[in-house]
Parts: C-alpha cells; sequence; structure tokens
C-alpha cells in the first residue's frame, strides 16, 4: 500500500533558519521594568521573542524573555497571563 504511514509524508531540506510566529497580545506596563501580556497561548519560561509596540508613532521593538507564564480567565475565556522582562535592561530606559 503505498503512500501509507511507512512512507515518507514529507521531508524538510535545508532547515536552518527562524520560525516566526506572531501572536496578537494585550500589553500593559508592570512593575520594576516588566511588562504583562495576555495572550491566547501560553509561553515556556526562559522563552525569549521580541516585542513589537508603537512609541511616539514609530515600531520599537524590545527582546524580551518570559519569566512567568499562568493560566488567567478574561471575560469567561481561558488566556495566559505573561511577566516578560527586557533582556536589555536600558531598552525600555531609554524610551
Amino acid at each position: 500500500m503505498s503512500g501509507r504511514r511507512s512512507n515518507h509524508r514529507y521531508r524538510v531540506r535545508n532547515a536552518r533558519g527562524i520560525l516566526r510566529v506572531l501572536r496578537d497580545v494585550t500589553v500593559k506596563r508592570g512593575p520594576e521594568n516588566e511588562f504583562i501580556a495576555i495572550s491566547g497561548e501560553p509561553a515556556a519560561l526562559g522563552e525569549s521573542f521580541a516585542l513589537e509596540r508603537i512609541v511616539d508613532g514609530a515600531a520599537v521593538a524590545t527582546k524580551v524573555r518570559v519569566i512567568e507564564s499562568r493560566p488567567t480567565m478574561v471575560n469567561g475565556s481561558l488566556r495566559h497571563r505573561l511577566r516578560l522582562k527586557p533582556i536589555d535592561e536600558r531598552a525600555i530606559h531609554d524610551e
């Protein structure tokens, strides 16, 4: 039976690169140079990514690391509360 589980269904060639997954989140400033994001998906502790925001009409990307991820309820829906810490502490002060 050709095409069944014993045969390869797909191949990945030249797998170098970066997978960029965009998430829509609600973000607010937290205490001590942190950001609090409410996301539809959880994040792993220590995961890092770029948080893109609009500051004075210009897009600004800040590299952040997840320091806490926990489930929370928002308007009856399960969401995830992420505490984010800038990787470069100076970046948040310069804005």
